[in-house]
């Protein structure tokens, strides 16, 4: 099956539309993922808070006929910018991606990071709960989690003492390789490498694809709150990112506000393609 994806490279005003150098780096999908906005907001806290370059947009036939106005300027719902200086991009996305879909998306994402010469790509996800987990000093159960949760005794021991990290019981992560394991096990005070748990969506196939391919693929699982704008989640993915990716970091104190505007952005344009598509 040919695939429907495009990547539409967006002209620079100067007329210089050389490729962008992005050998080495790394690639962050901050597409919506089924248990909410985590990667979305941690994204685009990360964006505003070390400077990017809109450069790309993600196209199909089969994405919803939207215009996104952001300062008077209309763009493509799914957009990639990029930070040349520190070798980083981002995969945006203002709408949901529809399962149909999401194997296409991923394989796009794969091939433009390899075109670049990308060495790492970075993804997340939710765990769902039906309420937060206690803190460590609750005897670090976690309790309500969804069917899909991770279960401690899943988890490796990489680090002496849950409750002796800086992150909350229920931050793991998963590699696609060894390279991307020692990445994991270097901030080990962080998060705990998976031992075994299921995966799903865009995140899956960035993990499996970069298994058979040997691309490094690291994904993060953090407790969220299912279709809530979870601040303290997306704050754990943005620290997590920032050991991995040096001089990147997020301003933890505009994610509140940031997460709020990307919720209430993400709901309009929902609302506004459900009340003028044809489509079911």
């Amino acid at each position: 099956m040919t695939s429907t994806i495009e990547i539409k490279n967006l002209k620079r005003k100067d007329g210089d539309n050389k490729k962008i150098d992005l050998k080495g780096g790394t690639v962050l999908d901050g597409l919506p993922s089924s248990t909410g906005l985590v990667n979305a907001i941690a994204s685009e806290c990360l964006i505003r808070s070390t400077g990017t370059d809109l450069v790309a947009f993600m196209d199909s036939p089969d994405f919803p006929p939207l215009s996104v106005v952001t300062n008077y300027v209309p763009h493509y719902p799914i957009r990639i910018y990029v930070n040349e200086t520190l070798k980083v991009a981002f995969f945006v996305s203002d709408i949901n991606i529809d399962k149909l879909l999401q194997r296409e998306v991923a394989n796009a994402i794969l091939k433009w990071t390899r075109e670049n010469e990308c060495k790492l790509i970075i993804s997340a996800q939710g765990i769902p709960l039906s309420s937060y987990p206690p803190s460590p000093g609750d005897n670090g159960r976690e309790e309500n989690s969804g069917p899909d949760d991770v279960s401690r005794s899943n988890r490796s021991d990489t680090s002496e003492s849950a409750t002796d990290s800086p992150f909350p019981a229920g931050s793991y992560a998963v590699t696609s390789t060894e390279s991307a394991t020692r990445l994991i096990v270097g901030h080990s005070d962080y998060f705990s490498h998976l031992r075994s748990g299921t995966i799903t969506g865009i995140p899956a196939i960035l993990l499996n694809e970069g298994a058979l391919t040997n691309l490094d693929v690291i994904v993060f699982l953090v407790n969220a709150l299912p279709d809530v704008p979870d601040f303290r989640a997306a704050a754990i993915v943005s620290e997590a990112v920032s050991k991995i990716i040096p001089n990147l970091s997020c301003d933890i104190g505009a994610l509140m506000v940031e997460a709020q505007l990307i919720e209430n952005r993400m709901k309009n344009v929902r609302d506004e393609h459900n009340r003028t598509s044809y489509i079911a």
